[in-house]
């Protein structure tokens, strides 16, 4: 899910459940940043709201190194966003991360990459 800086209105109660994923560039992607310009955009004080977001039996391997990426707002962060059972594994020999800016989640089950302090 990406949104533009400087939006307004919410997305909430989106449920992503029982996914296998196979060389997959960006499998798990929150950015309430986005940016889809060729210069970097000025950060905003607006943002479309996230909450209540589930990712549930999510599995399989990602093609690019970050697996997981929720990057949220500062003026606006994500909340009530849920990971159960999230496994995804690098497809070669390289690792996967997990990038988690402004958001406050809540994980159970198998859970990997980790979100880093």
């Amino acid at each position: 899910m990406k949104f533009h800086q400087g939006g307004s209105g919410y997305a909430k109660n989106i449920k992503f459940l029982n996914i296998v994923m196979h060389n997959v560039s960006n499998p798990i992607i929150i950015d309430q940043n986005y940016c889809d310009q060729e210069t970097e955009c000025q950060e905003q004080d607006s943002a479309v709201q996230l909450s209540n977001v589930v990712y549930e039996n999510i599995r399989g391997t990602s093609a690019s190194e970050v697996a997981i990426k929720l990057e949220c707002s500062k003026a606006v962060p994500c909340k009530g966003i849920h990971l159960q059972d999230v496994v995804l594994t690098p497809e070669g020999n390289d690792g996967t991360i997990a990038k988690c800016e402004n958001v406050r989640y809540s994980n159970s089950g198998r859970f990997f990459p980790k979100c880093q302090p």
